[in-house]
Order: structure tokens, then C-alpha cells, then sequence
């Protein structure tokens, strides 16, 4: 009679498994924790509180705070991409990129500690470079030169991340503060003499109502319609 086989054992996770485990999670934790308490919040302190670890544990995963930060920001990027989702075949390269673009606003609205933190850095994650090969791809499939496709992949997302950047910046001061900023056109502006200023006087009341996302999606829109000329030409 054949004697029961010995069950099959699990191999235990490697040591550098557990780490990436253990960065996973942290890096899960400290973008919960900046989006719910704002730049304030993100200490090593209360992400060591929110882990239930003391803070010197987190400094064996991430050399400083400066590494914990990108790795943040990369998580944010890789949430962006499952927003945006598969690009199907048939789908207009702009139209794939006004979809980026929107994602990158919605990050600075929803996560704005962790954008107006992060928004001018480049991460080197793997989340990131697979932004970098999905927008120079979306460009590439334009019909533009591989150093015109470059420069405007440069065009697209220093003007999105810089103009959404600002917003998240914003979204991070004192409620007093922004408060302040958002009446200069009416505290101030809508003060000046006719004399001096006549034409800032007559588009005050245009200057107070517009809104930034108005101003982004012009900028956004802006850049795809050169690319979009430029590649014609080069056509020709």
C-alpha cells in the first residue's frame, strides 16, 4: 500500500518579498493619511502611528521622508492609470490625452497635500514610466517626429502638472489665506481707476467669474491643437 504523500508546503516569502510588502502597505497608509489631514499630516511620526510600528521602522524601508514622498506620488500616478483605463484602438490619440489630462486635474483636486508636495518631482517608479510610454506613445501615434513628439509629450505634461500643481498648492493654504486670494480680482482689481486701467476695468467682471479648470483645459486644448497642426505639415 503507497504511503500518503507529504503535503505541499508554501515556501515562505523572501526577505526582500516581505520588505515590498511591508513599503506597499506604508506607502498605501501615508497616501491615506495625506489626502484625510493634508501636508501637515504626512510625518513619519503619525505614519508610524497610523501603521502601528515605531517611526524608526519606516526609516529600514525608505532611506527618508523625501523617498517616502515619491513613492506617494507614484501610487497616485498608478491609480491614475487604472482611471484611465485601456486605450482602446479606435480611440482619437487626443482624446486619449484630454482623458490623462483629466485624470492629472482630478489628482490635484482630490489629493491636493500630495500633488502640491510632488507635482514638480519625477518619481523614476514604475507607475510613472508607464505614464512616460503611455503619453509619448498617445503623441507618437500623431504622426509627429520622434524630437517633435518629445517636445510636445515635454509641452503637455509640464503645462498639466504645473497648472494642476498650482491648484493643489492653493487647495493647501489656510482657509483665511484662500480666502483672501480668490477676492484680489473684486478687493482689488475691481478697484482701479478707469483712468489708469481701462481695460483691465472693463474685463472685470470676465476676470472674476472664470475658473482654473476653464484655464486648463485651454492651455491643454491649446497644445493638442499644435501638435495636431504640426504633424499635418510635417505630412505634407
Amino acid at each position: 500500500m503507497a504511503k500518503d504523500s507529504a503535503p505541499a508546503t508554501t515556501p515562505r516569502p523572501s526577505r526582500r518579498e516581505r520588505r515590498g510588502v511591508q513599503q506597499e502597505a506604508a506607502v498605501a497608509a501615508a497616501f491615506e493619511l495625506a489626502r484625510r489631514e493634508g501636508v501637515g499630516g504626512l510625518t513619519m511620526r503619525r505614519l508610524g502611528e497610523a501603521l502601528n510600528v515605531d517611526a524608526s521602522t519606516l526609516y529600514r524601508l525608505f532611506r527618508d521622508k523625501d523617498e517616502l514622498l515619491l513613492a506617494v506620488y507614484d501610487h497616485a500616478t498608478a491609480i491614475e492609470l487604472d482611471e484611465i483605463g485601456e486605450v482602446n484602438e479606435g480611440e482619437h490619440w487626443q482624446d486619449t490625452l484630454r482623458r490623462i489630462a483629466d485624470r492629472i486635474w482630478a489628482t490635484a483636486a482630490q489629493s491636493p497635500a500630495i500633488a502640491a508636495l510632488t507635482f514638480a518631482r519625477t518619481t523614476g517608479g514604475p507607475a510613472e514610466r508607464r505614464m512616460v510610454e503611455l503619453i509619448l506613445d498617445t503623441f507618437s501615434r500623431s504622426g509627429l517626429s520622434r524630437s517633435d513628439t518629445v517636445r510636445y509629450y515635454r509641452a503637455f505634461v509640464d503645462a498639466a502638472l504645473g497648472l494642476a500643481g498650482q491648484v493643489a498648492t492653493l487647495a493647501t493654504l489656510d482657509p483665511e489665506i484662500q480666502a483672501k486670494d480668490a477676492s484680489s480680482w473684486t478687493r482689488i482689481y475691481a478697484q482701479l481707476p478707469d483712468g489708469e486701467y481701462p481695460t483691465a476695468r472693463a474685463h472685470i467682471t470676465e476676470l472674476t467669474s472664470i475658473d482654473r479648470r476653464a484655464v486648463f483645459d485651454v492651455v491643454i486644448e491649446a497644445i493638442l491643437a499644435a501638435a495636431e497642426r504640426e504633424s499635418r505639415e510635417s505630412g505634407l
